[in-house]
């Protein structure tokens, strides 16, 4: 892991807590400019209530990791995120429920 990996990583840590996800309870890390995140997020904080809104019972929704994906894009040296998370399927447009309820 290089340098570079390691601010990418520390600055990936930095947008889960601005936006109130737990980091420990998800693996993340960088490779080469590709952040990989995996495991299940979960949120410190329940944010207020949007109609029609799907969330887990952790309280991630669509919304929740559009805007994740956005804001660690944004990090410098992020080449692309690539996500592997309990009970969510990413697809090439947007985000899907699976298994867990």
């Amino acid at each position: 892991m290089t340098v570079e990996d390691l601010e990418v990583s520390r600055q990936v840590r930095a947008v889960f807590a601005r936006n109130w996800i737990n980091h420990q309870k998800v693996q993340y890390g960088a490779t080469h400019g590709t952040v990989y995140i995996n495991g299940r997020l979960s949120l410190l904080r329940e944010p207020a209530p949007v109609r029609g809104e799907e969330r887990d019972r952790q309280g991630v929704s669509v919304k929740v990791l559009v805007f994740l994906e956005k804001e660690i894009l944004k990090v410098p040296g992020v080449r692309g995120v690539r996500w592997n998370i309990q009970g969510w399927q990413r697809t090439r447009m947007t985000w899907v429920r699976r298994g867990l309820r």
